[in-house]
């Protein structure tokens, strides 16, 4: 095994998701850790009890991720021992983060195995840098690790509740409100006129990943192999389906991190920007019935009260949204026409009784 691309800066130039060495199989974390050389494993405790009886042998040095401020990395990286040969991130986003940052900052080849699969940080190799919950810097701020390879081991993956699995599709389907706010500005003359083939692609492309989710759930609705195969498949085709167009920024993403710098806590990412572009596509009046559909058949969650966010949190995040968009010089809706008073009220009720 050989290290792959890497760089403390720059990372921009990583591995596009297309590229990505994805495996996939039933028993695959046993077969393939009989082979590992010794091996650092970075993970979370959870995700580490789960895996355990899937490992041919325990790695050299085990650190849980807690969360992802850089300095925390740091000295995870520092806390295992520096006689290994590999690094392996296995959990859910945090735990993979942090495994590319140890595995840079020893100059050693990495094995990711995702224990969920809801989140782009399976196939991206960005390590992006926090100051406590706050996101520093930019893209080619960043360090960044290719990975050999992603493993998916669907008896693993499917030990995980529902939801933490089909909040990958969530991340997907928040693209909803990229056409949403581009339509919104060119209606009120803020933008160019929207490009109705580009939307109407993007579109197409989400439903027939919803029509897609749907065929592989079981007779009782419950997910399988094959569902795991289809998130994953389309988390990685994502980046060259997006829309990468200027004139259609959108906040869905912004308003997941304005939330969590808010309340200074830390949400489902998947599940929390896909309610971040309902929010937006209700502002922007662009159907948002239509995003909502697709995240009931696609199983992600959507209400605040599912996601864990109160009524009075939402609305201290959104009067907290204007400010922050400001400073982060994001063009949405939430900065140019916040939600407040009685439109606050009509949003929450649409948001807990669509």
């Amino acid at each position: 095994m050989t290290k792959t691309g890497r760089g403390w800066s720059q990372a921009s130039q990583m591995k596009p998701a297309a590229e990505y060495d994805i495996r996939y199989g039933s028993g695959l974390l046993k077969t393939e850790s009989s082979d590992w050389p010794p091996y650092l494993m970075v993970s979370t405790p959870t995700a580490y009890r789960t895996a355990q009886p899937y490992l041919s042998k325990p790695p050299t040095g085990v650190a849980h991720a807690m969360w992802l401020d850089s300095k925390h990395q740091k000295e995870i990286s520092e806390s295992l021992p520096d006689d290994a040969e590999l690094v392996v991130g296995l959990g859910g986003g945090r735990a993979l983060d942090v495994s590319k940052f140890v595995a840079l900052d020893k100059d050693l080849p990495l094995i990711m195995v995702p224990t969920i699969v809801s989140t782009g940080a399976i196939i991206h190799g960005v390590v992006a840098k926090w100051d406590g919950r706050k996101i520093v810097g930019t893209l080619d701020d960043w360090p960044w690790v290719d990975c050999d390879h992603v493993l998916v081991d669907d008896d693993l993956i499917l030990e995980a509740p529902y939801y933490l699995n089909t909040a990958g599709l969530g991340d997907i389907l928040c693209g909803y409100a990229a056409p949403a706010e581009w339509c919104w500005r060119s209606k009120n003359g803020l933008g160019p006129p929207c490009d109705e083939a580009v939307i109407a692609e993007v579109l197409s492309h989400h439903e027939e990943i919803a029509q897609g989710f749907e065929a592989t759930l079981d007779t009782q609705g419950n997910l399988t192999g094959n569902s795991v195969r289809h998130i994953m498949k389309s988390m990685q085709e994502r980046d060259s389906r997006w829309i990468q167009r200027p004139e259609a920024e959108s906040g869905d993403h912004a308003f997941w991190l304005a939330l969590e710098e808010k309340h200074n806590t830390s949400y489902i990412h998947g599940e929390m920007v896909a309610f971040g572009a309902t929010v937006i596509a209700w502002q922007c009046n662009e159907q948002p019935e239509i995003l909502t559909d697709r995240l009931d058949r696609c199983k992600v969650r959507r209400r605040p009260t599912e996601i864990g966010l109160s009524r009075e949190e939402l609305r201290a995040g959104l009067e907290f949204m204007p400010n922050y968009m400001e400073k982060k010089d994001a063009n949405t809706i939430l900065r140019h026409q916040p939600i407040t008073a009685s439109q606050f009220d009509r949003l929450w009720e649409f948001l807990e009784t669509s």
